[in-house]
């Protein structure tokens, strides 16, 4: 039987919780484009506020997103090669380590799509609207709704180009074949990263109230912001997760009804259920209950916003089993 280093060990267990971050980081400009959406309706001073908020923490999670391909290909590498001969006649842009290294690449390219973002956005400042402007006007938002477009397809190709075959298409398969194999797969684990991403942007607006951080919003919020806020963090959060939870449970209690013994792991997938349930019961008491102040800000602490993130974090230890 096989043992696992202790340090590999280690690092897959700290890998499964910075892989929230960066799941959060790459869902949160498709969050930031629908936030500056949302002003042409209303509320665009709050919806300004709320994406710079957003593009500032994406951009600061997305550095995840390359620690981890490389620290993920250098613990490969050291568990089969050995730690002191693990990058000998290793190249970047040879077809074996291409999956990586060209992940790598969508992610910074995402980071600096965020990053001129945000350099758009602090040059129009002049041009935001007033806190009680109600309405876009037109031309105000088209490039950083672009830019943050841009960072979400930087950012779901970061995780296609993992499962690409660059030493290749497997044998007896064309490449409208492989695409149809990777993209529908990739495509529901981005749809499921809006879970991570609305609770990140929960716990920020739930510390920045319970503070009043001027790093975190330039001006405090109205009691109403708050809970429209509240409300539209939660929207994500549990929509993100929901289809893959009455799936997964749909799953399990399919496989309890048969007869005969469970099969091997169907209880530890359930266990590792349990967080998801809880998060998302956290989620949709905030949004169906309208986010009232008392639970979106208790003081001193931060209860709800804290509460569903530290759900969401909980997961990662069994990330790999379910």
């Amino acid at each position: 039987m096989q043992t696992i280093p202790s340090w590999l060990f280690c690092w897959q267990w700290i890998a499964a919780v910075l892989t929230l971050g960066a799941s959060a980081a790459s869902a949160m400009p498709v969050i930031i484009a629908l936030t500056l959406a949302t002003g042409r309706r209303g509320n665009a001073g709050l919806s300004a506020r709320g994406a710079h908020t957003l593009a500032r923490c994406a951009a600061g999670l997305a550095f995840l997103g390359p620690l981890l391909a490389v620290g993920g290909v250098l613990a490969l590498l050291a568990s089969v090669r050995g730690p002191q001969h693990m990058l000998d006649g290793i190249s970047p842009w040879m077809p074996a380590m291409l999956p990586y290294s060209t992940s790598v690449v969508a992610w910074l390219a995402g980071i600096a799509c965020l990053l001129g973002y945000l350099v758009v956005d602090r040059s129009a400042a002049t041009a935001q609207p007033k806190a009680d402007q109600d309405n876009w006007q037109p031309g105000q938002i088209g490039p950083r709704v672009g830019l943050a477009l841009l960072a979400a397809l930087c950012f779901f190709l970061a995780q296609v180009l993992p499962n690409w075959p660059f030493s290749g298409l497997p044998q007896g398969l064309t490449m409208s074949d492989v695409a149809l194999a990777v993209l529908p797969s990739t495509l529901h684990e981005y749809f499921t990263a809006l879970a991570p991403a609305g609770s990140v942007a929960l716990l920020v607006l739930s510390v920045k109230t319970a503070t009043g951080s001027a790093a975190l919003a330039p001006a405090a919020l109205s009691p109403a912001d708050e809970q429209r806020a509240a409300r539209w963090c939660a929207l994500w959060a549990m929509v993100g997760f929901i289809p893959r939870c009455l799936d997964r449970w749909g799953l399990i209690i399919g496989i309890s009804l048969r007869s005969g013994p469970l099969p091997q792991g169907v209880a530890e997938q359930a266990m590792g259920l349990v967080p998801t349930t809880l998060a998302i019961a956290c989620w949709v008491a905030l949004f169906v209950l309208r986010a009232p102040r008392k639970l979106s800000r208790p003081s001193p602490w931060p209860w709800p916003g804290c509460c569903s993130a530290c759900c969401c974090w909980c997961l990662a230890p069994v990330t790999p089993l379910l």
